[in-house]
């Protein structure tokens, strides 16, 4: 288990314009959806958005804090 701000820590650590939106699917806090919106994903597609995403996470995944997550990604409008 996790609580949303430490993950938002953990992506905002690496990319630190990330504006993160979290919500706790399922309420066992292990599985999330996440909304992640950035400048540098703004010549990067989306599977290399979303594997950057997943690099902050791995940590978190690998432990067990984290079972899953479902990545959106944005730019800034």
């Amino acid at each position: 288990m996790i609580s949303i701000p430490d993950l938002i820590k953990l992506i905002t650590e690496k990319i630190s314009d990330a504006e993160v939106n979290v919500m706790d699917k399922t309420g066992m806090s292990d599985h999330f959806i996440i909304h992640v919106t950035s400048k540098v994903f703004s010549e990067v597609g989306i599977m290399d958005r979303h594997r950057m995403v997943m690099d902050c996470l791995s940590a978190a995944m690998a432990d067990g804090r984290v079972h899953a997550a479902e990545i959106k990604t944005d730019v800034p409008g």
